[in-house]
């Protein structure tokens, strides 16, 4: 079964201690869920689109899970904390790839590329450029946990395609984007889609 990510993007804090007493509550209920934290405050990069200041990915079993999880009264008793603007986020669900490469061997945290907030406006160039893209992963080392599976808004921007991609490092993920296979990529879309890019480092 696939598994699924949990992830908050474009996050705006307004009240810290309104953060404070959400996070206290709400990584003991993802956890009774089966979730577990990937990311969540760590080193980040823009690369497109919004300038992201704290990304968040959770890790669940499947898509079912992750929903009964956020819809938990436990997580809804955290969750009453950050309404009426104490955060803005952008938080969804999204179901990863069926069989993902297995991961290979790291010396450190691994680093997450994220696409999201995607609007697509010429579906050739999006085919285009998924097709030089893939080659340009594999080229890396990197493997695909997202692509185009199940999204389900649960606050903020309606997402309708999400990609998120593991990489060995920070320093792999920061170079990716500039790389020759890439770059050629990013030619082929050419104003195809537009999205917010960033790269995030994942906890040790």
């Amino acid at each position: 079964m696939a598994k699924a990510y949990w992830m908050s993007l474009r996050i705006q804090i307004h009240d810290a201690d309104k953060m404070k007493a959400y996070a206290e509550k709400a990584g003991p209920a993802i956890a009774a869920g089966g979730g577990k934290f990937l990311a969540r405050g760590g080193k980040v990069k823009s690369l497109e689109g919004y300038d992201q200041g704290r990304v968040v990915i959770i890790e669940f079993p499947d898509f079912d899970t992750a929903l009964k999880t956020y819809h938990s009264p436990a997580y809804e008793d955290a969750h009453s904390h950050i309404l009426n603007g104490a955060v803005e986020r952008d938080t969804f669900i999204v179901e990863g790839i069926e069989d993902p490469a297995p991961r290979g061997e790291t010396a450190g945290p691994v680093a997450y590329w994220i696409g999201a907030h995607m609007t697509v406006h010429d579906a050739d160039k999006m085919a285009a450029y998924v097709a030089k893209a893939t080659p340009a992963i594999q080229a890396v080392g990197a493997r695909g946990l997202v692509r185009g599976g199940r999204v389900q808004t649960m606050e903020g921007f309606p997402q309708t395609r999400i990609a998120l991609i593991e990489h060995l490092n920070w320093d792999v993920a920061a170079g990716y984007y500039d790389s020759p296979l890439y770059a050629e990529a990013r030619k082929a879309l050419d104003g195809g889609c537009t999205r917010d890019i960033c790269i995030t480092e994942a906890l040790a």
